[in-house]
């Protein structure tokens, strides 16, 4: 941000000095052109009140001099309009009808810029008549280089660019010095965010800055205090809730146990199905909960996903034999931050759903790849339909190849919960059957969750 506020406070400064030296340029062009006229004027005016008090024999010692020291070109007729000077040499003695010259014969003051053929230059003349009392003895015409103009204004030009590089330096350090006065609260406005984002436990405190950045920061520190009451209250009434309800299922799991225990043939039958119903309401208990959880934030760990999955898959291995799919692993020591639990909850949720609809076999891998750690399960069922493979991780949503009694929150979870850690989920495509790939960014340190078996 601060070398964007330099460079637009540079450029604006280039454009308002070029916007001003372009006219002060014209300016002084005409300005210079101006004085150089009446300078001439002056010069020739004082020339002729010269000349009108000598004799024409002794016109050409007069001028010499001034012609010397300015450079000028001198030109003299007497009243019958004879040149009887001329700086150059080439028109003594010829009949001069130059328009100036004529009008200047008759009385008239004449100025002007034109090309001389003569020279092979541009030249701004002066004419004016010369006077012996009333009467008009002559005109003398003083010209000089229109170049000497131009020189000094390209004497200004490169003035000008030198103070218009100095200013866009000038004014490039003020800006990257004010710029970064300014931003350095803007800056801890977003560093504060970012945390309170992250965790809404933080806050943004003080940022040292103007009073509007201040209550910006005195902003979001309120919205952060509401939204950890938020979260604090949430996860209370989803603990509640879960107590209310795992309660009065696990005796109601209890009595049909019993009641299966004794009972024989259909009834007994009737007991299982019961059973597993019952479970399959415990487990979407279960994951609405850690839905509730995952939204509401909590602080992160360092969690070990090679030893959960170590643990993990140990829990598995007696349903697995039971599905008869058989169960492997493959899998590295590689640590994430996450939620406490929440690793153990997508690595259970996985394995489940693949056991359920493998025919013969699931792997379960964990690797780094490219500053990533790489959680991967793989069945070799039916697979998941290519037009299928987002809609799975949305909520209450079953995919085609579904087996019944799923809950459509599985996978909403897994994805859901793998992001509030700085994760992702997803379908890969496969030949045969399906694999659901999750990976976080790989943190250091000592992991807090990463217990033995």
């Amino acid at each position: 941000m601060t070398r964007r506020i330099a460079l637009a406070m540079g450029l604006l400064t280039g454009v308002l000095v070029l916007a001003l030296a372009v006219p002060l340029v014209l300016f002084f062009r005409n300005t210079e052109a101006a004085n150089l006229k009446l300078g001439m004027e002056r010069d020739a005016l004082v020339l002729a009140t010269d000349l009108s008090a000598l004799p024409v024999a002794t016109w050409p010692a007069r001028l010499a001099p001034y012609q010397q020291s300015t450079g000028a070109r001198l030109t003299v007729l007497d009243s019958a309009g004879q040149v009887v000077y001329d700086s150059e040499g080439s028109k003594v003695g010829v009949k001069f009808t130059r328009p100036e010259l004529v009008s200047a014969l008759n009385g008239n003051i004449s100025a002007g810029t034109r090309y001389s053929t003569t020279l092979g230059q541009q030249l701004t003349y002066v004419a004016v008549p010369i006077h012996h009392g009333a009467e008009i003895v002559g005109a003398l015409r003083v010209s000089m280089p229109a170049s000497l103009v131009e020189s000094k204004v390209r004497n200004l030009e490169w003035g000008l660019v030198a103070a218009l590089i100095l200013v866009l330096v000038l004014s490039v350090v003020a800006a990257w010095a004010v710029a970064r006065l300014l931003s350095r609260p803007l800056r801890r406005l977003v560093v504060g965010a970012r945390l309170v984002g992250a965790d809404p436990s933080s806050r943004v405190g003080d940022v040292h800055g103007t009073p509007e950045v201040q209550a910006i920061a005195d902003a979001l520190d309120e919205t952060a205090a509401r939204l950890q009451g938020g979260i604090e209250r949430s996860q209370a009434v989803a603990e509640e809730a879960s107590h209310h309800l795992r309660t009065p299922l696990a005796a109601l799991r209890l009595r049909v146990e019993a009641l299966s225990d004794s009972a024989t043939g259909e009834q007994h039958v009737e007991a299982e199905a019961a059973l597993t119903e019952v479970d399959r309401l415990t487990r979407r208990i279960d994951q609405v909960l850690a839905l509730a959880t995952t939204e509401a934030g909590t602080q992160l760990v360092i969690v070990d996903v090679g030893r959960v999955v170590d643990r993990s898959l140990e829990r598995w291995q007696g349903a697995s034999s039971e599905a008869g799919v058989e169960l492997l692993g493959s899998y590295e020591s590689v640590t994430v931050q996450a939620a406490p639990g929440a690793v153990e909850r997508i690595v259970d949720e996985l394995v489940s759903n693949a056991l359920d609809h493998a025919n013969t076999q699931v792997t379960v891998e964990v690797f780094s790849r490219d500053g990533l750690a790489v959680l991967q399960v793989s069945d070799d069922g039916v697979g998941i339909p290519e037009a299928e493979r987002e809609l799975v991780f949305d909520r209450f949503v079953r995919g085609t190849t579904a087996r019944p009694g799923g809950t459509g929150l599985g996978l909403a979870m897994v994805r859901e919960s793998a992001r509030a850690d700085g994760g992702e989920a997803l379908v890969l495509a496969t030949p045969v059957g399906t694999q659901i790939e999750v990976h976080w960014p790989i943190a250091g340190g000592v992991s807090v969750e990463s217990g033995g078996r």
